[in-house]
């Protein structure tokens, strides 16, 4: 009797133990520390955190990639730690082209276009002769 009940202490402890470890695993904000090059632009930077679920190199227009990332808030938009990495990076924002949830950055004459959604972003590069912020991007219009 005693044994089974030292035995289930001990699943009981471990179950408890694992529960928490698969808690503190699954932070739900990104942490903002380390950034790789975007899979459509490697000089433009995304949290290393970030999961590319859908990309569209090599289209006529654009090439695009949607990452998921925990934690991202439409309504407040870019982060400020991550338009400080950005600009870092040596990006700059060109106000007067953003609109909505998506906001453009300019680099060395390539135009990048970050929008961002709740839990996820996309970061979108327009051809040299489609510039314009492309239509359809915007959740929120």
């Amino acid at each position: 009797m005693w044994q089974k009940r030292v035995r289930y202490s001990f699943y009981l402890l471990g179950t408890i133990l694992m529960l928490f470890v698969i808690t503190g695993c699954g932070s739900s904000k990104p942490s903002w520390t380390t950034f790789v090059g975007a899979s459509v632009e490697k000089s433009f930077p995304v949290p290393k955190e970030a999961n590319r679920v859908e990309t569209a190199p090599n289209n006529s227009k654009m090439d695009y990639a949607h990452y998921s990332l925990s934690g991202l808030n439409e309504d407040s938009g870019v982060p400020e730690a991550y338009q400080k990495i950005i600009k870092e990076w040596g990006w700059t924002e060109k106000a007067e082209e953003s609109k909505g949830t998506t906001t453009v950055y300019e680099k060395d004459k390539l135009t990048v276009q970050l929008t961002i959604y709740n839990n996820s972003f996309t970061v979108l590069v327009p051809k040299r002769e489609s510039r314009a912020v492309v239509q359809g991007l915007d959740s929120g219009s």
